[in-house]
């Protein structure tokens, strides 16, 4: 079994404020404060969604190497801090890291039990850095939770545009 925890979230969104009001055209202050809540939850949809990581972040993953290699699953992988087996910390020259895109760590020699990768994912640091669909989508579940904020809504058909979630697909992390 393969257990995953977040250990530094993002420091920042992959959206502004400013851009989530524009997108829901909102034009007063009242609600930022339920904004940037949306924003947070949109972003984290998202990441689980497609199994990346948007904006900088540091994860753990332990779990049983199957064959010699974890696979590690938040991407885009951009650094491996640690590697540790059941005796602690394993040396930088007993695993190999290949980062980025179907990113993994390979052992030099096979252990026995689990093995303890801290790593750090995302696209960047800042908003820049996230793919311009993923940040459209992002934007466009704002809009629609804070349109929609309410519990019950009387009176009213919700039809979601096909397209929307398809903004995420080509970012989708394979699963297996």
């Amino acid at each position: 079994m393969i257990r995953s925890r977040l250990i530094v979230p993002p420091a920042a969104e992959p959206v502004t404020l400013d851009e989530a009001k524009v997108q829901a055209r909102v034009e007063h202050d009242d609600d930022d404060e339920m904004i940037q809540r949306l924003i947070a939850s949109a972003r984290s949809s998202a990441e689980q969604r497609t199994g990346r990581a948007l904006i900088t972040q540091t994860w753990e993953q332990r779990g049983r190497p199957q064959d010699g290699v974890v696979e590690l699953r938040r991407w885009p992988a951009v650094e491996v801090v640690s590697v540790s087996g059941v005796d602690g910390p394993l040396d930088a020259d007993s695993w190999r890291a290949e980062l980025g895109e179907f990113p993994e760590v390979a052992l030099i020699d096979c252990l026995d039990g689990d093995v303890t990768v801290e790593y750090v994912a995302g696209y960047g640091d800042s908003a820049d850095a996230v793919p311009a669909p993923i940040r459209q989508w992002i934007l466009v579940a704002v809009d629609t939770m804070y349109e929609l904020r309410e519990a019950e809504v009387t009176g009213t058909i919700v039809s979601r545009v096909g397209y929307v979630d398809e903004l995420l697909n080509d970012y989708r992390v394979p699963v297996g």
